[in-house]
Protein backbone atom coordinates (compact mmCIF):
# COMPACT_ATOMS: atom_id res chain seq x y z
CA UNK A 1 0.00 0.00 0.00
CA UNK A 2 1.29 3.72 -0.97
CA UNK A 3 2.41 5.30 1.98
CA UNK A 4 2.45 8.99 1.73
CA UNK A 5 4.24 12.20 3.26
CA UNK A 6 1.35 14.64 2.88
CA UNK A 7 -1.79 15.28 2.54
CA UNK A 8 -3.54 18.82 1.52
CA UNK A 9 -6.95 18.75 2.66
CA UNK A 10 -9.19 21.42 0.93
CA UNK A 11 -11.78 21.71 3.42
CA UNK A 12 -13.87 24.81 5.08
CA UNK A 13 -16.17 22.43 7.29
CA UNK A 14 -14.84 21.80 10.72
CA UNK A 15 -16.79 18.78 11.19
CA UNK A 16 -15.95 17.43 7.81
CA UNK A 17 -12.20 18.00 8.30
CA UNK A 18 -12.45 16.09 12.27
CA UNK A 19 -14.35 12.99 10.26
CA UNK A 20 -11.53 13.48 7.33
CA UNK A 21 -8.91 13.64 9.79
CA UNK A 22 -9.72 10.77 12.02
CA UNK A 23 -10.60 7.96 8.79
CA UNK A 24 -6.80 9.02 7.36
CA UNK A 25 -4.94 8.53 10.89
CA UNK A 26 -6.95 5.37 11.43
CA UNK A 27 -4.58 3.88 8.05
CA UNK A 28 -1.43 5.03 9.64
CA UNK A 29 -0.86 5.64 6.12
CA UNK A 30 -0.16 9.15 6.13
CA UNK A 31 2.75 11.17 7.94
CA UNK A 32 1.58 14.69 8.18
CA UNK A 33 -2.09 16.28 7.53
CA UNK A 34 -2.26 19.73 6.15
CA UNK A 35 -5.36 22.05 6.55
CA UNK A 36 -6.48 24.40 4.11
CA UNK A 37 -10.59 26.31 4.79
CA UNK A 38 -10.57 27.51 1.30
CA UNK A 39 -9.06 27.58 -2.25
CA UNK A 40 -6.71 30.73 -1.56
CA UNK A 41 -5.32 29.16 1.59
CA UNK A 42 -4.38 26.26 -0.43
CA UNK A 43 -2.26 28.48 -2.73
CA UNK A 44 -1.10 30.49 -0.26
CA UNK A 45 0.29 27.10 1.76
CA UNK A 46 1.64 25.71 -1.83
CA UNK A 47 2.91 29.01 -2.53
CA UNK A 48 5.61 28.45 0.87
CA UNK A 49 6.76 24.93 -0.10
CA UNK A 50 10.65 24.99 -0.64
CA UNK A 51 11.54 21.68 -1.09
CA UNK A 52 10.02 18.62 -2.98
CA UNK A 53 9.63 16.67 0.15
CA UNK A 54 7.09 18.77 1.95
CA UNK A 55 4.76 18.83 -1.16
CA UNK A 56 1.55 17.14 -0.95
CA UNK A 57 1.16 13.86 -2.60
CA UNK A 58 -1.97 14.48 -2.94
CA UNK A 59 -5.12 16.88 -2.53
CA UNK A 60 -8.25 16.53 -0.96
CA UNK A 61 -10.87 19.24 -2.55
CA UNK A 62 -13.78 20.29 -1.71
CA UNK A 63 -15.49 22.35 -4.41
CA UNK A 64 -17.92 24.55 -2.43
CA UNK A 65 -16.14 26.91 -0.31
CA UNK A 66 -16.25 30.82 0.73
CA UNK A 67 -12.98 33.10 -0.56
CA UNK A 68 -12.31 30.76 -3.49
CA UNK A 69 -14.09 27.58 -4.12
CA UNK A 70 -12.33 24.29 -5.84
CA UNK A 71 -12.83 25.13 -9.03
CA UNK A 72 -11.29 28.78 -8.55
CA UNK A 73 -7.98 26.44 -6.83
CA UNK A 74 -8.00 23.81 -9.46
CA UNK A 75 -7.84 26.75 -12.03
CA UNK A 76 -4.85 28.43 -10.20
CA UNK A 77 -3.14 24.80 -9.19
CA UNK A 78 -2.55 24.15 -13.10
CA UNK A 79 -1.29 27.55 -13.66
CA UNK A 80 1.58 27.39 -10.87
CA UNK A 81 4.70 26.81 -12.40
CA UNK A 82 5.90 23.26 -12.47
CA UNK A 83 9.64 23.87 -11.82
CA UNK A 84 10.35 20.22 -11.20
CA UNK A 85 7.79 19.23 -8.18
CA UNK A 86 6.28 16.18 -7.66
CA UNK A 87 3.49 15.59 -9.32
CA UNK A 88 0.02 15.56 -7.00
CA UNK A 89 -2.95 13.68 -7.15
CA UNK A 90 -6.15 15.78 -6.91
CA UNK A 91 -9.41 13.73 -5.66
CA UNK A 92 -12.53 16.11 -4.90
CA UNK A 93 -14.72 14.97 -2.37
CA UNK A 94 -18.30 16.29 -2.30
CA UNK A 95 -21.56 15.93 -2.24
CA UNK A 96 -22.67 17.70 -5.49
CA UNK A 97 -23.96 15.52 -7.93
CA UNK A 98 -25.04 17.92 -10.71
CA UNK A 99 -23.51 17.08 -14.16
CA UNK A 100 -22.43 20.66 -14.50
CA UNK A 101 -20.10 20.24 -11.27
CA UNK A 102 -18.80 16.59 -12.97
CA UNK A 103 -18.44 18.00 -16.52
CA UNK A 104 -16.16 20.18 -14.74
CA UNK A 105 -14.21 18.20 -12.93
CA UNK A 106 -13.41 16.30 -15.97
CA UNK A 107 -12.39 19.13 -17.91
CA UNK A 108 -9.73 20.04 -15.15
CA UNK A 109 -8.61 16.29 -15.42
CA UNK A 110 -10.33 15.47 -12.35
CA UNK A 111 -10.35 11.27 -12.47
CA UNK A 112 -11.52 10.59 -9.30
CA UNK A 113 -14.57 12.13 -7.40
CA UNK A 114 -15.44 10.86 -4.19
CA UNK A 115 -18.65 11.45 -2.07
CA UNK A 116 -18.57 12.97 1.92
CA UNK A 117 -18.43 11.75 3.64
CA UNK A 118 -15.12 10.15 2.92
CA UNK A 119 -14.64 6.20 4.32
CA UNK A 120 -11.93 4.16 5.00
CA UNK A 121 -12.28 2.11 2.30
CA UNK A 122 -12.90 4.68 -0.62
CA UNK A 123 -9.62 6.09 0.89
CA UNK A 124 -7.52 2.99 0.63
CA UNK A 125 -8.77 2.64 -2.78
CA UNK A 126 -7.51 6.31 -3.61
CA UNK A 127 -4.19 5.24 -1.86
CA UNK A 128 -3.63 2.14 -3.73
CA UNK A 129 -4.85 4.37 -7.18
CA UNK A 130 -1.84 6.97 -6.79
CA UNK A 131 0.62 6.97 -9.44
CA UNK A 132 -1.27 4.25 -11.26
CA UNK A 133 -3.75 6.30 -13.31
CA UNK A 134 -6.68 6.17 -10.84
CA UNK A 135 -9.64 4.71 -12.40
CA UNK A 136 -12.68 7.43 -12.30
CA UNK A 137 -15.59 7.29 -9.59
CA UNK A 138 -19.20 7.60 -11.42
CA UNK A 139 -21.09 10.16 -9.27
CA UNK A 140 -19.82 12.58 -6.80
Amino acid sequence: MTRLQKILLIEDDEITNFLNKTIIESTGLVDDLVFASNGQEALDFLATVEHNQDYPNLILLDINMPVLDGFGFLEAFKKLPKNGKPPIEVVVLSTSSHPQDLGNMQSYGITTCLEKPLTEAAFMEVLAGIGHNMAPQATC
